[in-house]
């Protein structure tokens, strides 16, 4: 069975007509009628009942016909698809991120993306949420990845698609008394514990203050630092615990550098982690590319 059967199989159901099917194809009638004797020997099927220069399709002869048709199909989109594919693989694209999406989301993503489609032109910003959005907001980012601050809704510039949820966790050092515990209760964060906090204005400033006027704690000792890693590195050293977003510990959670203290309702408290795009814009090749990669490596237990 060859491609030129199943065309001229085609060709003689849509012409209903050996002849006419001929002329179209450019072929002898003989050649046609030997197409079609070759495909009804390789099948060991009937495709028409002849009686004399009339003919008609078989049930089997409309079954192969459609068949060959979604065949013929996909066959002949192949030279488009090499050429989306080429388009995909060169072009450039502006990406921007929150500090935490930036440094323990996108860099498998980014990596990836690279692998894929070496061609492509990358950029990438890190900087505030807010700052993201309006860079994507006036044109100067493609996309954006952010924690959701809760005040953000769709609006008429951009859209915000779901991709992952950011919980928080207590952490403390090895040795910590609270690391003994199986379960901390929230007004126990009231004692002799140095609380260390992220800047004001954060969102995952946000997220632990929402968690501790829910369980109305207010504690005695805060120790303010920058970011995420020098939160990180104060609690390694025993200057206090803190409440931190989940995405950003596994690493020295699992080399033991700090503990994971589970606290009371603590698993209530989360946000989303958000891709920000122009609103009703059309994905080009370059950006749909890295929206599949996004969608297929956030990791299963903080997919949105």
């Amino acid at each position: 069975m060859t491609i030129q059967q199943l065309r001229t199989f085609c060709a003689v159901v849509e012409d209903k007509s050996f002849h006419r099917a001929a002329d179209r194809l450019y072929m002898a009638q003989a050649s046609v009628s030997q197409q079609i004797a070759a495909l009804e020997k390789y099948y060991a099927v009937l495709l028409f009942i002849r009686s004399g220069r009339s003919f008609s399709i078989t049930a089997e002869g409309l079954s192969l016909y459609k068949w060959a048709k979604e065949i013929l199909a996909l066959i002949d989109a192949i030279p488009d698809k090499f050429k989306e594919l080429h388009r995909q693989s060169e072009g450039k694209l502006v990406l921007g991120a929150s500090t935490l999406a930036g440094n323990f989301i996108l860099p498998p993503i980014l990596k990836q993306f690279k692998e894929t489609y070496p061609k492509v032109e990358l950029s990438v910003h890190i900087g505030y949420g807010n700052e993201m959005v309006e860079r994507v907001r006036n044109g100067t980012l493609d996309l954006a990845i952010v924690g959701k601050n809760l005040n953000w809704v769709n609006e008429a510039e951009v859209k915000f698609l779901p991709v992952a949820i950011d919980h928080l966790s207590l952490i403390a050092a090895q040795g910590h008394p609270l690391t003994k515990r199986k379960i901390v209760y929230p007004q126990e964060l009231v004692g002799p514990y140095t609380f260390i906090h992220s800047r004001p204005g954060s969102a995952m400033r946000s997220m632990v203050e929402d968690y501790l006027k829910q369980e109305n704690v207010t504690p005695n000792s805060i120790l303010e630092m920058g970011n995420h890693e020098t939160i990180k590195r104060a609690v390694e050293q025993g200057l206090g615990i803190a409440l931190i977003s989940t995405v950003c510990i596994s690493r020295e959670i699992a080399s033991r550098q700090l503990v994971n203290i589970p606290l009371l309702n603590l698993s209530k408290v989360s946000r989303q982690f958000i891709l920000v795009s122009k609103q009703r814009q059309e994905y080009n090749n370059v950006e749909r590319s890295f929206i599949d990669i996004l969608a297929g490596l956030i990791p299963p237990d903080i997919k949105a």
